[in-house]
């Protein structure tokens, strides 16, 4: 999955809470400390500490847990594609929206690396920002995996919860710690979680319903859930667009992705859904899931084209003279009505 995200070049420092960026690399860096990070000598390279050790070793036994169990069986049990298909429901993605993962793992792979350089190893943005939320990320994923793998369905949903819970956690953490504003820094440091979260997000949504399979509920008891579900989801891509200062694009766009691959994979409804669910519900929302899709795209460029007027760009420091011109153009638009 691909996403737009988006940096500038320097504003002042924040001195509120509030001003301090959550994602897309929100400039903070005032030219006084720019110039101190210049001056800096071999001498002067901060320490590694616990934390950098800790975040490699989470990912480490991550990545190695996730794959081993879930997708070579090291436990003799069943893998996640076979699962999936036992539990099928109305919004499983096609197979082919896994290879996020790909995308996620190779984000923290570098992250896990890239975190001990010295520009990153004790920044603010890492000892804070991420802290030791991704050592609890990477726990309750290596506990979901084990759950999902014995099919212990409501623990699999708890601790997907909790692999939810922590990412949130991380990313909140960061909206409010002082970023440098760098690109550098949002890619090495920040959109690995932000990617991860948006998975974690369509993904929380599908354990439900995977949770309601399990119980055998009836055929419309799962189409209504499965309808919450969708709208609980493009609910969530309206928020981190429209709702927090600096948007979570990241999010939005893997949100996107996951309502288009469920899209595709109801133009393919395998047995079970058939066999529950007429031609034409299954069509209904395939549909739903698609248009959703095209939805959150588009909100997308509305929220983009917002960053036009100054004082609705949260990257780019507001002048007098940007307020002046807005109110100007403000009057103008009052005086056509």
């Amino acid at each position: 999955m691909s996403t737009t995200d988006i940096a500038t070049e320097s504003t002042p420092m924040a001195t509120t809470e509030e001003d301090y960026g959550i994602e897309e690399g929100v400039p903070t860096t005032t030219e006084e400390t720019a110039t101190k990070e210049t001056e800096e000598t071999p001498d002067d390279k901060p320490p590694i500490n616990h934390k950098n050790y800790l975040n490699l070793v989470a990912y480490i036994a991550n990545i190695t847990l996730v794959y081993g169990i879930g997708n070579a069986g090291w436990l003799g049990t069943p893998d996640n594609g076979e699962l999936s298909r036992k539990y099928q429901t109305l919004v499983t993605p096609n197979s082919s929206a896994f290879t996020i993962w790909a995308v996620i793992f190779l984000a923290q792979g570098a992250f896990s690396l890239l975190q001990f350089l010295p520009v990153f190893r004790a920044s603010e943005m890492l000892q804070k920002g991420v802290g030791y939320w991704y050592i609890a990320v990477a726990a309750t994923q290596i506990g979901w995996t084990i759950s999902f793998a014995y099919e212990v369905i409501p623990l699999s949903l708890a601790f997907m919860l909790l692999i939810w819970i922590s990412l949130i956690g991380l990313l909140y953490k960061q909206y409010y710690t002082k970023s440098t504003g760098s690109i550098w820094e949002f890619w090495a440091l920040r959109f690995p979680f932000a990617v991860h979260a948006g998975w974690i997000t369509a993904a929380s949504a599908l354990n439900v319903n995977v949770q309601v399979v399990s119980m055998n509920v009836t055929p419309d008891k799962q189409l209504a859930v499965a309808i919450i579900s969708l709208a609980v989801l493009h609910a969530i891509s309206v928020w981190v667009l429209f709702n927090i200062p600096r948007p979570n694009w990241s999010m939005a766009c893997v949100l996107s992705w996951a309502f288009g691959w469920i899209y595709q994979e109801l133009g393919e409804a395998g047995e079970t859904i058939q066999s529950n669910f007429s031609p034409d519900t299954v069509a209904g929302v395939a549909y739903a899931a698609i248009a959703v899709c095209f939805i959150i795209l588009i909100q997308i460029v509305v929220r983009l084209g917002f960053l036009i007027r100054p004082s609705m760009n949260p990257y780019k420091k507001v002048t007098d003279e940007d307020r002046v011109d807005d109110s100007a153009e403000q009057d103008q638009e009052d005086m056509k009505v």
